[in-house]
């Protein structure tokens, strides 16, 4: 099992809490809730029914409390606890003043009912069979259950929907009768969001690059037909061969290509030539203008011109 997913099944939502009002003079909000009633939670995710023991219970020292269950979104401080079995685990402690702890304190003024999350991890699991029962917290339950000894609290989270939004986790719930499909809903539909968005991501990501690999490609394409050609382009030339598609930048570096190697087997001035058979493939070199927009192509009655870089091209060639 992934070490994520080891720690998820280790997080309960276990009720709600209530972020005291501002007070004059004091400069931190503060917050309390029952952290675990002490009763059963049915329908989690990994252990079905589950109760902590709360007399081998274990809280050292301020407890984190975070938003979501996340280390890097920390939220503010548990600084009293009590622990009963007629109230359960009861914490109380100060918001921070950084932006999550302002977040939490915001939206609970803004009327947000906030749910309490715990990460518990326990000494020793104890597994009780359907044809057993267990006395735990004061009263006697009866099998299958899964009894928590020595749970440890790591930290307390403030949760939107009661599960950690980056895993699969189902809000927990005290209360044997209430369904959790309503939570179960909303968490799924929360988590395809997040797994579209990141499929999103990771696109434009993918075309990002793509497109900066083309561009660099043809950057070395423009400089290698320089050096073959023996020639320097001009920069409107090369924004011009940058902005062609792929096909019309073959064609045409074919055809100066073919250009410039009829050139240069001409015989030298003086010499009688019989005068050379028109190539065809010169008759009509640069019908494609250097515009990646337009995406047209000749048509068969059209006359076909050089291009500003063509002729520049031929008039350096024919005047060295």
């Amino acid at each position: 099992m992934p070490v994520e997913e080891t720690q998820d099944k280790y997080c309960f939502r276990l009720g709600d809490l209530n972020v005291n009002q501002a007070e004059d003079g004091k400069k931190k909000r503060t917050f309390t809730g029952v952290a675990y009633s002490g009763e059963v939670i049915t329908d989690h995710w990994y252990w079905d029914r589950i109760i902590f023991d709360l007399d081998s219970m274990k809280i050292k020292g301020r407890i984190p409390a975070l938003l979501d269950h996340s280390p890097r979104q920390r939220a503010g401080v548990i600084n009293e606890h009590s622990i009963n079995h007629q109230q359960g685990l009861v914490v109380s402690g100060d918001l921070m003043s950084n932006e999550f702890g302002t977040e939490v304190a915001q939206d609970s003024d803004d009327g947000f009912p906030w749910q309490m999350s715990v990460r518990i991890e326990p000494s020793s699991v104890e597994e009780i069979q359907a044809d057993a029962s267990v006395t735990v917290n004061g009263k006697v339950h009866q099998g299958p259950i899964t009894v928590f000894r020595g749970g440890r609290i790591r930290e307390v989270s403030f949760c939107a929907l009661g599960a950690d939004d980056n895993t699969n986790a189902v809000a927990a719930s005290h209360n044997p009768t209430q369904s959790s499909k309503e939570d179960t809903d909303v968490t799924e539909l929360e988590q395809t969001k997040e797994a579209l968005k990141k499929a999103e991501t990771e696109r434009d990501n993918a075309q990002a690059e793509l497109k900066q690999f083309k561009a660099q490609k043809r950057a070395e394409d423009i400089a290698a037909l320089e050096a073959e050609l023996k020639t320097q382009f001009s920069a409107d030339d090369k924004t011009a061969y940058t902005n062609m598609d792929d096909s019309v930048f073959a064609f045409t570096a074919k055809q100066l290509r073919q250009f410039s190697a009829g050139i240069q087997q001409q015989p030298p001035a003086g010499q009688h030539q019989q005068a050379p058979l028109a190539n065809p493939a010169f008759a009509h070199l640069f019908t494609h203008q250097a515009n990646a927009q337009s995406g047209t192509q000749p048509s068969g009655n059209q006359e076909h011109q050089l291009s500003a870089g063509a002729k520049a091209f031929a008039a350096q060639q024919k005047g060295k």
